[in-house]
């Protein structure tokens, strides 16, 4: 999912782990996490070989992204695994809606999300990045997700670093915050570290491989495809959390 969305495609592992695996919804995401982080820490190690990381604005994000991957792991070790489990189906459903009928195209969000920001202000941008940075670690700790195209949008359109460098930048925080997030997990006692490696093993792979295949085919048909599997996935969930139903 990496190779073809271009996301940490943390959603569907949340919750394949969840129905394949019978894991908790609460360990899904710990372990999910430290998936992302193992997967994301090959790419941004890519990019830095190619000096394709720019440290400084990545630091102003982490301040943010960080202490948020605590607060949402705090959040979620406090709700009750039905209510959690039941509200990431929900969330699920949500974006396969959005991809439907809107589409991942990178260039369409970057292009709204740049209205908001064309500041000049130095003080500013960097208020802007802690913020946002805050939000995503927040969603990272709670959910599971990485935050890939909030780092990007930032990085290439409020800092206006090269394209290259605000995804290896995007890449590098995204490392950053499934590790801390993976840590605040990992001491709820969360985080399933044999499963973790091996999906974030396998994740780190097969992105190479989903990348070309991604190449090969039409954007709208994977897109689509995304789309859907989030929308069973989601309704599974949500069914398996609000009716006692279950695979097991």
């Amino acid at each position: 999912m990496i190779g073809i969305a271009g996301a940490s495609g943390a959603a569907i592992m949340v919750s394949l782990l969840y129905i394949l695996l019978n894991f908790s919804i609460h360990e899904s995401i710990g372990t999910s996490l430290m998936a992302n982080a193992i997967a994301s820490t090959v790419v941004a190690f890519v990019y830095y070989r190619n000096r394709n990381i720019e440290l400084s604005p990545c630091l102003w994000l982490a301040l943010g992204s960080i202490p948020g991957t605590q607060l949402g792991a705090i959040i979620a070790n406090k709700t009750p695994e039905t209510s959690l489990g039941g509200f990431v189906g929900v969330v699920l459903i949500i974006m396969g809606f959005f991809l439907w009928n809107r589409g991942l195209k990178r260039e369409k969000i970057l292009e709204k999300i740049g209205g908001i920001l064309r500041v000049k202000d130095e003080r500013l941008k960097k208020t802007i990045s802690i913020g946002i940075g805050l939000w995503v670690g927040l969603m990272s700790g709670l959910f599971g997700a990485s935050g890939g195209v909030w780092f990007l949008a930032i990085l290439f359109l409020l800092f206006g670093l090269p394209l290259h460098k605000s995804v290896g930048g995007a890449a590098f925080l995204m490392m950053l915050t499934a590790f801390s997030a993976t840590m605040a997990h990992t001491g709820y006692g969360e985080v399933n570290l044999s499963a973790g490696l091996l999906v974030g093993i396998g994740a780190a792979v097969s992105g190479n491989l989903s990348a070309k295949f991604a190449n090969k085919s039409t954007e709208e048909v994977l897109i689509k495809s995304i789309a859907v599997l989030l929308v069973v996935l989601g309704l599974f969930m949500v069914t398996v959390n609000f009716t006692g139903f279950s695979l097991h």
